[in-house]
């Protein structure tokens, strides 16, 4: 590719361009992107924005070279404007010769690299140019912005080397002032999953046979989650599940309770939703149920009233009749029939002949 300093040698006017110069504090001269802070405290992903690269308050400019670049992470080039020469652009900078041709250097664009390079001379008889006027225009889009807890993002617009010179090939003291485009960090999404409500499906199960816990899951957050959810009878756990959910829903999951190695007695029973990466409100993460008793086989009820369902540590009578009351009914039975499923003893989902076969043989034990 054909280079600055290979072209430069011979056009006297612009030797300038062969030297690197380091900008000078004490010209009035400067070079800089316009407007100096683009800022955004909302969500600006794909919003677009343009700014303009200027050299302000120059004497006898005959020629720039000019190396500009950006932050490719948060930037993403849309397109740019060359503003040469200033007799089509009346905003513009450098002027045609008398023949109407101006010198086009460089104006080479690297999209991934996020550099552009920029250098044109004019051209004998050409006056020089004077004042203040715009080199190029860029329009950029917003591809991304930070998340708190990231910090905000600082993007330099970034004047890397700025060269200009006098008609002379003589370089032009001057400044560079580089633009900023600041990100302000977007709120982080709400993470947070619940367990909203458990619902064991007995209140009492006799011991070595299981049962149903019903739990309601939601997940309140704003993204989809996948989290545990694990029961529990007193601290014991009983099963856990993995379940996927989307933003603001909720879903009821069955566990199945196996109460061998579990002593008689009453347990509560609860559920955990375990907590999510970023997941701040856990204090619904957990909920707790009502109790359910462990019993003697064939031991539902006692002496007061049957449908209460709290035995009495005797198999008898009043626990056959319970079950020969439900006998045949299942879930979804209607009237008059009549299901609980309490009597459902080996939990099969109907109250049939194994049930009352179950309480038959344990009839007269009894015990604490």
């Amino acid at each position: 590719m054909k280079t600055v300093q290979a072209v430069l040698p011979a056009i006297l006017i612009f030797l300038s361009l062969a030297v690197t110069i380091n900008p000078v504090s004490s010209g009035a001269t400067v070079v800089k992107v316009d407007p100096p802070l683009v800022e955004y405290g909302t969500n600006a992903t794909g919003q677009q924005f343009t700014v303009a690269i200027k050299i302000v308050d120059v004497t006898n400019l005959y020629g720039f070279d000019i190396k500009f670049r950006w932050n490719t992470t948060f930037l993403d080039y849309v397109s740019h404007s060359v503003r040469v020469p200033k007799d089509t652009y009346p905003d513009g900078i450098l002027w045609n010769n008398t023949q109407g041709t101006i010198l086009k250097l460089e104006d080479e664009i690297d999209t991934t690299a996020g550099t552009y390079w920029i250098a044109y001379s004019s051209i004998w008889n050409a006056p020089s140019f004077n004042g203040s006027g715009t080199v190029f225009t860029m329009t950029f889009q917003i591809i991304s912005q930070p998340v708190q807890p990231q910090p905000d993002a600082n993007i330099t617009l970034q004047l890397y080397s700025t060269d200009l010179s006098n008609n002379a090939g003589a370089p032009i003291p001057h400044t560079s002032e580089d633009g900023i485009v600041k990100l302000h960090a977007l709120p982080g999404a709400d993470h947070d999953v619940a367990v909203v409500g458990i619902q064991p499906l007995k209140t009492v199960v006799g011991q070595g046979y299981s049962m149903l816990i019903n739990v309601t899951a939601a997940n309140q957050g704003d993204l989809a989650e996948t989290f545990n959810v694990t029961t529990y009878a007193n601290d014991t756990s009983i099963q856990t599940k993995t379940i996927t959910l989307t933003s603001q829903s909720f879903t009821t999951l069955t566990f199945m309770w196996n109460t061998s190695g579990f002593a008689k007695g009453n347990y509560t029973l609860s559920a955990y939703a375990w907590p999510v990466l970023g997941e701040t409100d856990t204090a619904d993460n957990n909920f707790t149920g009502r109790w359910v008793i462990v019993s003697m086989v064939g031991d539902l009820c006692g002496t007061g009233n049957a449908w209460d369902f709290v035995p009495d540590g005797v198999v008898d009578g009043s626990d056959l009749s319970i079950v020969a009351k439900c006998y045949g009914s299942w879930p979804e039975a209607q009237p008059p029939m009549i299901w609980n499923a309490n009597c459902d003893v080996n939990n099969d989902g109907v109250v049939d002949g194994s049930d009352l076969a179950i309480v038959a043989k344990h009839f007269g034990e009894g015990g604490p």
